[in-house]
């Protein structure tokens, strides 16, 4: 069975409401949906919530109790080059850890990274380009803060070689790769490097649901005109979130046989992504 780890559910509603899934008890306040994103197709989404004790303990959880074929962390995530528009989709073929303040980055951060199992990140190129998805591979970082302007974007690309930056992959990457099974982490631009992310991105709860449009309609109405900020942020949410469905059944599709994939792919038991 395929599981798939988002934060928040905003990312998964285009495909929860596209499937045929039903929600079950998952661990804490996290959200556990068990359908299936095709016919025969059968999924696990667990979503954590933001951040990395929710993240890597909830992924824990998944998969002592549930055992899956592959785990997939998905989510959106701020673009780390200008070529990167929001709604584009990152295979990640690893995906790194820096800790710290961004002074501490700097100064030479002890990086740590996981790698995307091969085969299912050679499976992902495939079904996206069947698809006609627009896409990157390539490697991904996770940061302990939110990286909101483009100048600390630019940066992190620039200087860890990364496409993407996220709070949650590479934890995801940890609890599932300690626990003996393949991982494989995909992103979706939501942020590009030219858009400065709103002060009320830091504000929000990191619980997977419930909280955001309170705050929303408090952060516009003390000044008006980040109603335009807010408006840009949504629509590429909205975007992001609709690729990451089409990806999600897409990667579906060409993934009906977990057990052949290599095989299928790369004429070995173990492939390597192109």
């Amino acid at each position: 069975m395929l599981a798939i780890v988002a934060a928040v559910r905003e990312e998964m509603a285009p495909l929860l409401r596209a499937g045929e899934f039903s929600e079950e008890q998952g661990p804490g306040e996290a959200l556990l949906y068990r359908g299936e994103i095709l016919p025969g197709n059968p999924a696990l989404i667990l979503i954590s919530g933001i951040g990395q004790s929710r993240a890597e303990e909830t992924t824990g959880w998944l998969v002592r109790n549930h055992r899956p074929d592959l785990v997939i962390g998905v989510g959106f995530a701020g673009a780390t080059h200008d070529a990167l528009d929001a709604g584009t989709v990152v295979i990640a073929t690893s995906v790194s850890l820096i800790e710290g303040t961004p002074l501490d980055w700097s100064l030479g951060a002890d990086v740590q990274t996981f790698e995307s199992d091969p085969a299912f990140a050679a499976v992902a190129r495939m079904a996206v380009e069947i698809a006609g998805i627009d896409f990157v591979q390539g490697p991904s970082i996770t940061v302990p803060i939110i990286a909101r302007s483009p100048g600390m974007k630019k940066w992190l690309g620039a200087r860890f070689g990364v496409y993407s930056v996220d709070l949650e992959s590479y934890w995801v990457a940890r609890a599932t790769i300690a626990a003996g099974m393949p991982f494989l982490g995909v992103r979706v631009i939501v942020d590009s490097t030219d858009m400065t992310l709103p002060g009320l991105v830091t504000e929000m709860p990191g619980a997977p649901t419930g909280g955001r449009t309170a705050r929303v309609i408090r952060y516009a109405a003390r000044d008006p005109r980040r109603i335009v900020e807010l408006t840009r942020l949504g629509r590429a949410s909205s975007r992001a979130a609709r690729q990451l469905g089409l990806f999600l059944t897409a990667f579906a599709k060409e993934n009906s046989s977990p057990g052949e994939i290599a095989s299928e792919i790369t004429g070995e038991s173990k492939g390597t992504a192109a």
